[in-house]
């Protein structure tokens, strides 16, 4: 097996960090992590992932700011995905990637649906090329392996007590290092499903997103729905909308 873990922001691979450690797959980000505070993490995951024999694929793609990936969406500077698509798919067809998991498209972040659409464009091509890629995702927001799905993962690792107790202390100390904001996120999801509920990692088998059939989701995304409220509270002027990632798709996706 060749894994690829494709991910939007660093600190995802925390949401499987026993796969991680297991597979040692390659690992591309999109973004270096900045957000809207400016605080990059970028050489956190590095170091993260060094300490167990894995390394960021930057070569491959070289990521950016959480704004370029904003403004991008938005049309008011130049697009980098088609590039990226072209790079990735140079890069996984010469390492003989066979595997891929990436972020599950939840409507919570746009930079998360794009790289879903990323992966499954990837994927596609790769098998346009001949070479057939198993594609999974990971979910992000809610319950780490929710139970009522839990069947339903194509991969189910189940980590043993001092595993768990090493992840978590990765993830706490992750999120100290990085930022109040990672803290408080990650203390909300330990205060709502416990610490056990990390014990448990599934990968499920990659669904094809509205965007890709040049549609959009039946339900407003989390992240429209965030944004126009804070426009209108006067804290952001321009709202990333689902119609942005679809007409930009649209303009870079493989069509079948």
């Amino acid at each position: 097996m060749k894994p690829l873990l494709l991910v939007a922001h660093p600190g995802h691979e925390l949401r499987i960090f026993e796969w991680v450690r297991r597979v040692k797959p390659q690992v591309v980000i999109l973004t270096n992590g900045d957000g809207s505070i400016g605080q990059a993490r970028l050489s956190d995951t590095q170091d993260l992932l060094a300490d167990i024999g894995v390394r960021v694929r930057r070569d491959w793609l070289e990521p950016v700011s959480d704004a370029a990936v904003y403004q991008a969406l938005l049309g008011t500077a130049p697009s980098p995905f088609a590039g990226w698509l072209t790079q990735l798919t140079q890069a996984a067809l010469q390492e003989g990637i066979d595997v891929l998991v990436s972020d599950q498209a939840e409507g919570y972040n746009p930079t998360h649906d794009l790289c879903r659409v990323l992966a499954n464009c990837l994927v596609q091509q790769m098998g346009q090329a001949g070479r057939q890629v198993r594609n999974l995702e990971i979910p992000l927001v809610g319950h780490p392996c929710d139970p009522a799905h839990e069947e339903q993962a194509e991969v189910k690792i189940t980590l043993s007590a001092p595993e768990l107790a090493q992840k978590l202390a990765k993830m706490q100390d992750y999120a100290r290092r990085c930022s109040p904001v990672l803290e408080q996120e990650l203390k909300t999801m330990l205060d709502s499903y416990g610490q056990q509920a990390f014990a448990t990692e599934c990968l499920y088998t990659a669904r094809r997103t509205p965007y890709e059939d040049g549609k959009i989701p039946d339900a407003m995304p989390s992240f429209e729905r965030i944004g126009e409220e804070r426009r209108l509270a006067g804290i952001y002027k321009h709202v990333i909308q689902a119609q942005h990632l679809r007409q930009l798709v649209q303009s870079f996706a493989p069509q079948r």
